[in-house]
């Protein structure tokens, strides 16, 4: 059960609050994007970075995740060493896993083995390359990869399951082909509805 940049029904997406409210709902992860400001901090935002803005601090994010909820580490732009030191500081390598394009993943395994990547299955040429190379814990699907077959090879392979299920295909009727398909988490923005309809069926305690 994945917030889609927390919990922002009724707080800002990919802010601190969101992320609370994803607490408080019993979210087990919430999704944030992370970017690099030109003095190098590592900042929360989905899009392009302006100047002045505040903007939640990775740091905080940890920090407020840590012993609570998991995090689904989207990564828009930040080096890997960077990723590697913060989290580490905070000592929550455990309770994340980090999304990315191909190289930045290769990058993190390379760096330190065993890191917990999430690489997007794409297709059966990229995925058994994922697969091959990166050894993840987790691979990523959405609307335009999630194919019974390319879930059934990531299920083989001893991997969890996460698909994006957001505006017209965040509904009951998908979120049960989800679940019929084998997958083991969905990134939702509508949290709430979701983990009503889960608790329902008997999929989430």
């Amino acid at each position: 059960m994945i917030a889609h940049r927390g919990a922002h029904q009724s707080a800002t997406a990919n802010s601190l609050e969101a992320y609370r409210d994803a607490i408080r709902l019993g979210c087990d992860y919430f999704e944030t994007d992370l970017r690099t400001t030109a003095e190098g901090r590592l900042v929360i935002k989905h899009d392009a970075l302006k100047p002045g803005e505040e903007l939640p601090a990775f740091e905080d994010v940890l920090a407020l995740a840590q012993g609570k909820i998991r995090i689904y580490l989207d990564v828009k732009q930040a080096m890997p060493a960077s990723i590697i030191a913060a989290v580490e500081r905070a000592g929550m390598r455990e309770s994340l896993v980090t999304y990315g394009g191909f190289e930045l993943l290769r990058d993190l395994v390379r760096l330190r083995p065993g890191w917990p990547v999430m690489p997007e299955a794409v297709n059966a040429e990229t995925l058994e390359r994922s697969l091959r190379d990166l050894k993840p814990p987790v691979v990523a699907f959405s609307g335009g990869d999630f194919r019974p077959e390319l879930v059934a090879r990531a299920r083989q392979a001893g991997c969890e399951v996460f698909l994006d299920r957001q505006g017209k295909t965040d509904y009951p009727e998908y979120w049960q082909k989800a679940v019929e398909e084998g997958v083991t988490g969905i990134q939702t923005d509508r949290p709430g509805p979701l983990l009503e309809w889960l608790r329902e069926k008997g999929l989430h305690g």
